[in-house]
This record gives C-alpha cells, structure tokens and sequence, in this order.
C-alpha cells in the first residue's frame, strides 16, 4: 500500500454546537472527496451532553438539568451511547474517504483496528490500555477512552474521547441512564469504572499526546500524517444555529406502542403506530445507542414497514434485510424483530387488561415462551414489590412483610394478592431479588406478578432473564433511585425517597391472577 498523507488540525476549545458544526463539515467533506483521504480534527468540548446518531434526548438526558447548568445538548454524527464531554477530555474526529481503499471491514472490525491505534499510541505513553470490543479503551479493568463510528459505500468518521480527568458527579446527572457497561456482579460507583491519565500519573501536553495517538493510526493505516492545518475563526463560529438533539417519546405515549430490547450493542428502542382496526402499522420508528451502517438504514426501515399489514410483518422485515446491505454492530435482525413484536403485542395487552394506551405502555412482560400477558398473569402465584414503595416512615420499609394498614399502596397491593392467597416477596436489595428468583425457579414457580421501574428492569434485565420464569412487571413513577442518582443506596437496600405504584393498572392486571388454592402470604 501507497503511504498516503493525513491531514491534521486542532481548533481547541468550543461549545457542543460548535464541535459538531465542524464535525459535520469534516463528514461532508469526506463523502464528496474522490481519492483515499485521511483528516483528523483534534478538539475539546465545554461541558456538552452528546447523543449517538440514533438516540432521543428523552431516553439519553435530562434536559432540565441540562438547561439550568448551562450544558449544551447536541446529537453527533457517529452512532453509539450518550457521553458527558467537558474540557478534561481530549477528543478527536477522523475521517477516512473511500474507506474501502484501506480494506473490506464491517464496523466492529474498523472500531477494534482504530481503537487499536489509539491504544498503541497509548502505549508509547507507557499505558498498557487495551481496546475492550464493542469501542471502549481500558486500563485494569477501567475505561480510558472510547470511540463511535459513523459508515457509509463514500466515507468513515471515527470520534471518540481520552479521560484526562473526569467529573462523573456531572455525567451521571446529566445522563438519564449511566451508559456505561457496569458488570452484573453489582452496582460499584460510577467513578470506579474510570480511569484518566492523571490517574495514572501521566501529565502530557495535549500536542504530546496528540502525537501519540496519531503514531498509532500512522502504523496501522499507512498514513503519514505530515500536514497540520489551520482554520479561520469563522469557520469555527460561523451560523449560531444548531438543531436540538430528537425529542421525547415519553410524552407521546398515548399515540404509540413502544418496547425496548436490551442487546450487547446497546439498547434498542422501537414504537409502532396502528390503524384503529389494530391489523396496519401506520409508522414504525427506532432508536437507540447503536451504532449501524448505513447511517440512514433506521429511516428506510420504517418507511419500508408503513402501512404493512401485522400479518405480513415478518415477510416484510425477511424481504428488507435480504434487499438492503446492512451491519448491525452488537445487535441483530432478530432483535429488530423482537423489539417489533414486543411493541405490537401493546396492542393486546391493552385490550386483556382494559388500559388506556399509555397505561399499557407501562407493562414490561417478561415471558421466555409465547404467552399472552393476561395467559402470565393468570397463571402467577406470587407478587414481588419493591421496598422503595413503601413509605420512609414505616418500619416493614426495609423488612419482607406488611401489615395492611391501609396507609400507603403497596397495602394494597399485598391485600390483593392475599385476597388469591398469593405469596408476597417485599424485595429489600438487588441480593435479595436474585435470591428470591432463585428460589422461585427452584419451587416451579409458574409466573408471578411485580413492580419495579424500568430504569431498574432495563439495567437488571438479565436477573430476570436467568430466572427464566414468565412475569408481568409494572412500572412504578416517582421519586426512583435513577432518577434521583442513588443507584448504590438502593442496590443495598438504604434508598429512602418514596416511589409510588399505579394502584389503577395494578387493580386491573390483578382482575386477571385467580385465586391460588392452598397459597398464602
């Protein structure tokens, strides 16, 4: 291979608009060049919450937040997760054209080959990093630095960031859901799955460190990059407008069915439109901290599912995938499919419950077979609640039990279930659900009824999952622990604000669950 010449430039410090007016420039760009070009765009943020290409500000940030602490909201051109960008971080924008020249690679294969450079300009460094598949750069076990794709047949843009320091008091308030891949043996502080350089005793200049990093994707690449370029101070600033990152689905809830899927590429988020009959999909959308190629294969999706009968949902997405070239990094066809599925079977369970439609946007059904939600329900034997629906006040708060006082609603909901001499779990920590899940696997359990929110399930999914026992879940609103960023209180059981339960929709799936004979609390 020819060594061709990169291009390099750093325009410093600039807000979050700033940052991704240049990083769409460079995108452009990139696309319309007609030979083999490398640019790379060194750059810092002030504070900024940036959204994946595919994700919505309402599942991603809280706005408000956001808003008061003067934190810009921007959506990049690359796909993946949500990030906190503040100036304690060194960030980088490289664009390839004709990606192909450098070799036929899917996006997994470019996202270990380029994070791979930055880890062997790390390593220059004396920082034995290593890039941990799906895009993150790790030191022991502790994220570094990561990195975001965006592909297309004309160009390839790879962005990312280097942790100097981190403020993760702000990210973790700023981000509606902590993104990072925190291990399913517990909830540790948020802090403790980071490290940075200062960490790590390594205080180079950014030009030191740009350096380094460019080595590295020189050595892979065959680039020598031997050209530093300069840009005028209004093509930096230039027009001051700048669309806001996609709205909230949340506040749409009684126009759509929606359903998300937990998958190793992030999570999948899909809503469904259907004609008053319930037999059309009239609009389809997705979303989600994916990262895809290409980049508009989401929209073509939907607008090729419009007005397709739900009998034919299945054929129709069979014929798209076989028509249109994709690569789906972390996630498949199959989990569109079900995320499809899932957010079409809101329409029953509407019906088999007598919910409005947002209330039945609230269910979150866990069958590992085929069943019909109101099948799971009438077939449940047990009801967990979670302790943080019990007042601070009382004592059963953090104890299994309730006396039925009539003073709060998970009295009720422990009086509807002993009037099917159910048995009623009052869960007190994130041990004890996996204990009593355990145990309920082991007894037969047929199905069983409970609340949590869905933060909590989203993030817990595989609990459940494991437990393999069929389940209907409902979510609880209110002062949660995820909102409130007290994740570590309530895996240990010392969350004190007080969630509350939907007594209508809890009332309305119990109608289904008919006595249990010779069980009782």
């Amino acid at each position: 291979m020819t060594t061709r010449t990169g291009f390099v430039i750093d325009t410093g410090l600039h807000s979050g608009p700033e940052n991704i007016r240049l990083d769409s420039a460079q995108w452009r760009e990139a696309q319309e060049a007609d030979a083999p070009i490398c640019h790379v765009r060194f750059h810092r943020y002030r504070p900024t919450v940036s959204l994946g290409a595919f994700e919505t500000a309402g599942h991603a940030l809280r706005a408000e937040y956001c808003r008061d602490q003067g934190i810009d909201m921007v959506q990049r051109v690359s796909g993946g997760a949500a990030v906190y960008l503040d100036p304690d971080q060194l960030c980088w924008t490289l664009t390839l054209s004709r990606p192909s020249a450098w070799g036929k690679k899917n996006i997994m294969e470019w996202l270990a080959l380029l994070g791979g450079g930055v880890v062997k300009g790390l390593q220059g460094l004396g920082v034995n990093a290593i890039f941990a598949p799906p895009n993150d750069i790790e030191l022991a076990g502790r994220k570094l630095a990561s990195g975001f794709i965006a592909l297309s047949d004309s160009a390839l843009l790879f962005q990312g960031s280097l942790l100097l320091d981190h403020d993760t008091e702000t990210m973790m308030t700023a981000l509606r859901v902590p993104t990072e891949k925190l291990t399913p043996d517990g909830v540790r502080s948020a802090r403790g799955r980071f490290t940075t350089l200062r960490d790590e005793g390594v205080a180079a200049e950014p030009a030191v460190l740009e350096w380094h990093v460019l080595t590295g994707w020189a050595e892979l690449l065959d680039v020598e990059f031997g050209k530093r370029v300069e840009l005028k101070s209004e093509e930096i600033t230039g027009d001051a407008n700048h669309a806001p990152p996609a709205g909230n689905w949340d506040a749409e809830l009684n126009f759509w069915y929606q359903a998300l899927v937990k998958t190793p590429g992030g999570v999948l988020y899909v809503r469904v439109r259907l004609s008053e009959s319930g037999d059309t999909l009239q609009q389809v959308e997705f979303a989600g901290g994916m990262q895809l190629y290409p980049a508009y294969l989401f929209i073509s999706l939907s607008s090729w599912l419009a007005r397709t009968p739900v009998a034919w949902l299945d054929e129709r997405l069979d014929e798209f995938f076989r028509v249109y070239p994709h690569d789906l990094a972390g996630f498949t066809t199959e989990d569109i499919q079900h995320g499809l599925r899932l957010a079409l079977d809101r329409y029953a369970q509407q019906a088999q419950f007598a919910l409005t439609h947002e209330q039945a946007n609230t269910l979150m059904v866990h069958a590992p077979s085929p069943l019909a939600a109101a099948d799971v329900a009438r077939a449940a034997s047990v009801m967990l609640v979670p302790y943080c629906a019990k007042p601070s006040w009382c004592k059963w708060r953090h104890r299994d039990g309730c006396p039925d006082c009539g003073m709060c609603e998970v009295g009720e909901a422990y009086r509807l279930a002993r009037e099917r001499g159910m048995r009623v779990v009052t869960i007190t920590n994130f041990e004890h659900l996996q204990q009593t899940l355990g145990e309920l696997r082991a007894q037969d359990t047929p199905a069983y009824v409970g609340m949590c929110c869905r933060h909590f399930y989203l993030k817990r999914e595989y609990a459940f999952r494991e437990a393999g026992i069929p389940a209907v879940l409902m979510d609880i609103t209110g002062s949660n622990c995820y909102e409130l960023q007290q994740e570590d209180l309530a895996y240990a059981g010392k969350f004190q604000a007080q969630a509350r339960l939907d007594l209508d929709v809890l009332r309305r799936v119990m109608k289904r669950v008919p006595p249990v004979a010779g069980k009782a609390d």
